[in-house]
């Protein structure tokens, strides 16, 4: 093939051509790999929360900054059509071995919200708990907690102290995530809403409003089910409460600001890495083509077409493409790997999706493409006498 044998006569100028596709590629694939797998995590959610509504302060950026009072939870529950309430708070506290905070949500013992942790070791909080909390496994295995006095079923002795900075609690149960493939659903510990209170001073930053309590989405169904009577009931809400705003669980995910932050990002990552291997594989090709002047003169001399000519560099650059490809995929797989190693709490636990590395491929012979059609024209654009004469 005689592309491929036109790149192994310039091995080195080859390799760091495909070199610099496999950074853009890699890059491609660990930026768009970590976001959509978490937003992928996110949606997932909508099978725990189908049957929700998610109340926040209206206008609130985020749900750090939303509160809701005592008067404004009791409205909410009043509302017709919503059969339970469950509020919930989120704390963030520092780990005095831990480079990043630890996150806790605070709900109320015996909620629904809290009915959907499964207890595996050790035991659920109670309303009399002040201090004690419960932790994922994953959170449990991240920090070291003793598991010995953690039994499937119950306490065996004093439980586990957690020592965080400016607060020490007791693990008194482990948690599994409520959904399997949401792993960092398990990353976190649960506090009682009334420690959260009271310990930290803080108020209630969200309202999960029930449709159907214990009710689960199990298939696509449901959760399309759940949605539509959500939207329906939404609006009541709003009208009963004016200071909130009632959201289901795919128009709260879709309201994140930070979701189209990130999102415009990774797209300036990416365009500005594929732009850095259009450029490089320009000059290499170009510096190819000024190499073989001569040879390419002889063969528009024997016959060969512009045309020819123009397919010949071309697929040299799709070679170039697709190697540095082949080589940037498990690059960036390695990155996210190594990510997740650093960024705890299974917020980079990101399952292989084809469809990404579909699109790096095509992303890829787009940038080998691109980067050698200048290079080609001029090859074919050569006249055979002129290149023939060329020094």
């Amino acid at each position: 093939m005689l592309p491929l044998k036109n790149l192994l006569r310039r091995k080195a100028r080859s390799l760091f051509a495909v070199l610099q596709i496999a950074v853009a590629i890699a890059a491609f694939v660990s930026i768009y790999g970590v976001t959509q797998g978490l937003r992928a995590q996110f949606y997932r959610i909508g099978q725990v929360f189908a049957y929700d509504l998610i109340v926040m302060r209206r206008g609130a950026p985020s749900p750090i900054f939303s509160t809701i009072s005592p008067e404004q939870l009791e409205a909410v529950r009043a509302v017709e059509g919503v059969r339970a309430a469950s509020a919930l708070g989120i704390q963030f506290l520092a780990h005095p071995a831990r480079p990043q905070p630890v996150g806790f949500v605070a709900l109320e013992p015996g909620s629904e919200l809290m009915s959907r942790y499964r207890i595996v070791r050790g035991r659920p909080l109670s309303p009399d708990d002040r201090d004690a909390v419960v932790v994922g496994r994953l959170m449990a295995e991240q920090l070291g907690v003793d598991l010995s006095a953690l039994a499937p079923d119950g306490l065996r002795g004093d439980p586990p102290r957690l020592e965080l900075v400016g607060w020490t609690c007791r693990v008194v149960g482990i948690f599994e995530s409520p959904l399997e493939e949401v792993p960092f659903l398990s990353g976190m510990g649960i506090m009682p809403l009334k420690t959260y209170r009271e310990t930290f001073g803080r108020p209630v930053n969200l309202v999960a409003a029930h449709l159907a309590p214990g009710r689960r989405a199990l298939r696509i169904a449901d959760v399309q089910e759940g949605l539509r009577l959500g939207r329906a009931l939404a609006p009541r809400i709003d009208a009963a409460v004016p200071g909130l705003k009632a959201n289901t669980i795919e128009d709260f995910l879709d309201g994140f600001k930070q979701v189209a932050i990130v999102d415009g990002f990774a797209l300036a990552i990416s365009l500005l890495a594929a732009l850095v291997s259009v450029i490089g594989v320009t000059n290499t090709m170009l510096m190819s083509v000024f190499d073989r002047t001569k040879e390419i003169g002889l063969l528009r001399a024997v016959g060969w077409s512009r045309w020819r000519i123009l397919r010949v560099i071309e697929a040299e650059g799709a070679i170039l493409s697709l190697a540095g490809g082949a080589l940037g995929i498990p690059i960036g797989l390695g990155l996210i790997r190594a990510s997740s190693l650093v960024l705890e709490g299974g917020w980079l636990e990101v399952r292989l999706d084809l469809r990404i590395y579909a699109a790096a491929v095509g992303v890829a012979v787009f940038i080998g493409l691109l980067g050698s059609f200048y290079p080609a024209a001029r090859a074919a654009a050569l006249q055979p006498t002129e290149a023939l004469r060329y020094e």
